[in-house]
């Protein structure tokens, strides 16, 4: 097979001519404009090279390298138009890029019509992203009857290199509004924001953002996602990442219209902080879903590349369909997005000989990991299934809440933002469960109160550890049939153990009342200052509430 490479001289496009070169029945012709760095390509790989503008007909320059195949890899995507796809299926040739412009890889479609005439197979995204974030979710969402949740989350190391290309295109949707599939519905991010922590195997915690890639517009159809389609990246040095999101607000507020202006500047910056960090990156996809019994399960893809091998994995899918195109093991004809054309072993064939290594575990839910999953079938069916939770749910009821017992007891609760008093309230409480963490907004009669839920490591180990702001308790539970207590076994402030002396006394209980339905009563009091609050009700989910 004729395959000519547009970009050949570039950060993913060399390393592409290096792969396609280890295969006899490849013949490369390397195109870019530095005829310099051609040449140097040439001498190394022995392939065909050919210095062109990269501007003008398309199909005249093409023409000339006689290809089978043309993989395009000269971004940032988002100012691309389909001149290199549509000049491919005028020659009756095949076309893969490597986009990760959302509205650019979505758009492919409108060719697919003249590329199914021609016989030919335009495919835009054969990169991470939706190529690779796609073979990953098949492979996980075998045996699930419903996808709830997926979640995918991408971090190189700082001291791998960056091309120019590549930080324009994040720079793009840096503070700009972007779409999402989230809470069952779409809403809208803005580019960069939800910023968070979170740990990946051997990389340690990173802070994290959202991203405007294709997989949030295609994948909530493609797979009949419930309730969301998340994606975030994460810069691994503090400085690098946090500047950029703080650089994302006067864009978001107007003040700028973009920081693509900018690329220059920041890959700069970028450059002279290089040395610090490490050259070791990820990519994590979870997929919550429920199997045929109901249960709920997350299926965790993790992917750790060492050596400074990150760059390498934006390429394998390109280099993958490229070999089964090749020998007739890819077969689909028309234009389309990057998905179900390739499995994951296709994919991770081309990562033989790389420091390249990947997991897939399941886990469940953050109590069902906690206290096993025999000791949660013993609970009420309304308990288990509150708990039973991987996405999101919402349950809503009634509650009497008891105040604050003294004046200092008011402040301490003022300040963790515990409920006032009140007799007969409405209450809801809503869930939602990502990357091992469960976020419980408790709202009585329209006064929210948040805590953060996750499983207990080290001396905590099978707690749950419940987080107010500042403070911390792990909490050790009973099941049983009758329903779920809690005590606590240890107390945090700012992460600091406390001696037991200072512990607040904490009496938690969930049972089912004489209709069925699920209660709760709660009483939090600390030493020497008194109780805080106690609160006591029943919860339904909304669903059945809203039927009374």
């Amino acid at each position: 097979m004729k395959i000519t490479v547009l970009g050949a001289t570039g950060l993913f496009g060399a390393r592409i001519c290096r792969l396609l070169a280890r295969d006899p029945e490849m013949a490369i012709t390397a195109v870019a404009r530095d005829r310099t760095k051609l040449e140097a390509l040439s001498r190394e790989l022995g392939v065909t090279i050919v210095s062109l503008d990269l501007t003008g007909d398309w199909r005249e320059a093409l023409r000339a390298t006689e290809p089978d195949l043309v993989i395009h890899t000269v971004g940032p995507f988002q100012s691309r138009d389909y001149a290199v796809a549509e000049a491919c299926i005028a020659m009756g040739v095949h076309y893969i890029d490597l986009a990760d412009a959302r509205d650019f890889v979505v758009g492919i479609g409108a060719l697919d019509d003249k590329a199914r005439a021609a016989g030919v197979l335009v495919t835009s995204g054969a990169s991470s992203v939706p190529a690779l974030s796609s073979a990953v979710v098949d492979h996980l969402r075998g045996g699930l009857a419903e996808i709830e949740a997926i979640d995918i989350a991408i971090t190189p190391g700082n001291r791998a290199p960056r091309g120019h290309a590549t930080v324009a295109s994040i720079l793009s949707y840096v503070g700009h509004p972007l779409r999402w599939w989230r809470g069952g519905r779409w809403q809208e991010i803005a580019g960069w924001h939800d910023l968070h922590r979170r740990q990946l195997p051997t990389l340690g915690r990173r802070w994290f953002s959202a991203c405007d890639v294709p997989d949030l517009e295609v994948f909530p159809q493609h797979y009949k996602v419930r309730e969301r389609v998340l994606f975030h990246a994460g810069l691994e040095l503090p400085l690098l990442h946090l500047g950029l999101w703080l650089l994302s607000w006067p864009v978001r507020w107007g003040w700028l219209r973009s920081l693509a202006p900018a690329v220059g500047p920041i890959v700069w910056f970028a450059d002279r902080v290089r040395s610090f960090g490490t050259d070791r990156g990820g990519m994590a996809v979870d997929v919550a879903g429920r199997l045929a019994d109901g249960r709920a399960v997350i299926r965790r893809w993790r992917l750790i590349a060492d050596a400074a091998d990150g760059p390498q994995v934006p390429t394998f899918a390109a280099v993958a369909l490229a070999r089964g195109l090749a020998r007739g093991a890819v077969t689909q004809r028309g234009a389309r997005p990057c998905v179900g054309l390739l499995s994951l072993d296709d994919i991770l064939a081309v990562a033989e000989g790389f420091a390249i290594r990947t997991s897939v575990d399941e886990v469940g839910s953050v109590y069902e990991s906690v206290c096993g999953r025999d000791a949660c079938a013993v609970l009420p069916d309304p308990i288990r299934s509150l708990h039973d939770n991987v996405s999101r749910a919402r349950w809503s009821g009634r509650a009497d809440i008891v105040g604050a017992a003294n004046p200092l007891a008011f402040i301490a609760a003022r300040f963790v933002g515990i409920p006032r008093a009140a007799r007969d309230v409405d209450v809801t409480v809503e869930f939602e469960a990502r990357d091992g963490v469960e976020r419980w907004q408790r709202s009585f009669a329209g006064r929210p109160f948040v805590s953060l839920q996750h499983a207990g490591e080290g001396r905590d180990s099978g707690t749950v550890i419940e987080r107010f702001g500042a403070l911390a308790f792990a909490l050790r539970n009973t099941l049983d049939g009758e329903g779920l207590s809690q005590e606590i076994a240890a107390a945090y402030v700012l992460g600091v153990r406390l001696p037991r002396i200072l512990w607040p006394r904490v009496h938690a209980r969930e049972r089912i009342d004489a209709q069925g339905c699920f209660t709760f009563d709660v009483a939090i009091a600390l030493p020497l200052i008194g109780r805080l609050v106690a609160y006591n009700g029943w919860l339904m989910p909304t669903s059945l509430a809203a039927r009374g």
